[in-house]
């Protein structure tokens, strides 16, 4: 038997929540450690991995704007801040050094406070918040090229796997659609 040249591997799309749980999650972190809404809320609106977020320090967050050194493969990149977080994050840094870390957290600290606001039925770490992030970016309109760039991604085609989303998407934009 003679085997094809190419195998066609399925691509695994990326797992992702949507808006209404991310917030479900959000509203109970508030209601319960201002620290821990803190990180759901930088993981949720800045696409951050977490090793990113528990590395950032003071230094790393200017006005409208979040700094990482050092991410993934050693890549430097900035990424907006959004008002509502950027004022939030204005009265946490009150009283740090630039040099503090914002968080003095674990990877596994950031993933077990994930794990506490997860709905039940759902299975959320904190790299979801990454992959919804940017699903939300995009069905916001945001051009990919731009999200690419944010998320700190060396090829564009890394950051395509984000428009091949699901199938109810597909169809629930369709129906949009006027004829």
């Amino acid at each position: 038997m003679i085997k094809p040249v190419f195998e066609h591997k399925a691509k695994k799309l990326p797992k992702y929540i949507e808006d209404s749980v991310v917030l479900e999650m959000l509203d109970d972190a508030k209601k319960d450690k201002k620290r821990n809404y803190l990180i759901l809320l930088m993981l949720w609106r800045t696409g951050l991995r977490v090793s990113e977020l528990v590395n950032l320090k003071k230094r790393d967050i200017q006005n409208d704007i979040i700094f990482v050194r050092q991410g993934k493969f050693g890549k430097d990149r900035v990424i907006p801040l959004e008002k509502e977080l950027g004022n939030i994050l204005g009265f946490y840094l009150d009283g740090l050094h630039p040099k503090d870390k914002l968080f003095k957290i674990s990877d596994r600290q950031v993933r077990n406070i994930v794990y506490k606001y997860t709905p039940d039925g759902y299975n959320v770490h904190p790299h979801t918040f990454r992959h919804s992030f940017a699903v939300h970016c995009l069905k916001s309109g945001m051009n990919l090229r731009n999200l690419q760039k944010i998320l700190g991604h060396s090829s564009l085609t890394c950051t395509q796997v984000y428009l091949d989303i699901t199938g109810a998407d597909i169809i629930d934009d369709f129906d949009k659609v006027e004829w």
